[in-house]
């Protein structure tokens, strides 16, 4: 078995994606709750189970559209011959099953919120790339990723662990899905040509790649705006001053999509999950000062 190909096709540079929203709900908890440990270690297992398992959807289907012709971007596994199509079909399998297996704790504490989270979780996993309407062919992967990598990972997490939710979580949510936002804008800026000629329809493709620069401006703003009103609600403005220590990392960031493209966008990709885990590490810092 090729190890470092199941690895490689999991993406885990990415996985921040997901990880970061589930740690940083667990930061802003009211000082009066019982962590439940248990919970959070199924909750991210769970949620990096769907993340891979759409990680192999999206290499599998990618290649059978020929999306993975000329990629500039890091090489794709099947496209590679380094996995088969039957190897990366029986993983998704597995995977859906052991996601499963995970929520099943989960759903004992939430209920059928969970279950609903869970399913669409796996569902739109499979109809971002795949079925008769792929999302991410036809401009709906921005709106995926901000509500299923931000606003719903931040609010199962937090629901799972005191059963409610409130303003504050929603406002992390909407921070941590717009620079999310900002991760998938620049994969398409980088991939706009090939993307283009299979007939891959991202936001990029669509609108032109003027406006991804706009876009990321424009989450950037979203995000600091909602970090700041999450300030407000916990009522600690140091939150806010914390966090922006991170702003020359994000307008280096911003920099590169203005002066780089294509592959050189690789490091840039490298740099937004950098500022995903700088800002959880921030968000922890200023909840204890």
């Amino acid at each position: 078995m090729n190890l470092y190909a199941w690895i490689y096709a999991a993406r885990p540079k990415t996985l921040v994606a997901s990880i970061v929203p589930i740690l940083c709900a667990t930061f802003i908890l009211p000082k009066q709750t019982v962590f439940k440990l248990h919970v959070f270690i199924f909750t991210l297992m769970a949620a990096t189970i769907i993340q891979i398992t759409t990680n192999y959807i999206n290499d599998l289907y990618d290649f059978l559209k020929g999306a993975d012709e000329a990629r500039i971007g890091p090489t794709r596994m099947i496209q590679s011959g380094a996995l088969s199509k039957p190897e990366i079909l029986l993983a998704i399998k597995l995977l859906i099953i052991i996601g499963v297996l995970c929520g099943i704790p989960l759903v004992m504490v939430g209920g059928w919120p969970i279950v609903i989270i869970g399913l669409s979780s796996f569902l739109f996993a499979y109809l971002y790339t795949a079925g008769p309407f792929p999302l991410a062919y036809n401009g709906l992967g921005d709106l995926f990723v901000f509500i299923y990598f931000g606003i719903i990972a931040v609010l199962g997490s937090y629901y799972l662990q005191v059963g409610f939710i409130d303003k504050g979580a929603i406002f992390l949510g909407i921070s941590l899905g717009a620079k999310n936002v900002i991760l998938l804008t620049i994969n398409n800026i980088r991939d706009y040509d090939t993307d283009k000629k299979v007939n891959k329809k991202t936001l990029i493709v669509l609108f032109g790649q003027w406006f991804g620069i706009f876009q990321i401006v424009f989450m950037l703003i979203i995000s600091y705006f909602f970090l700041y009103l999450l300030s407000l609600q916990l009522e600690n403005l140091n939150i806010f001053y914390i966090l922006s220590l991170s702003l020359p990392l994000a307008l280096n960031i911003l920099y590169d999509i203005c002066n780089k493209n294509k592959i050189v966008l690789n490091k840039t990709l490298a740099k937004v999950s950098l500022l995903l885990v700088l800002e959880c590490i921030l968000i922890a810092i200023g909840m204890n000062i």
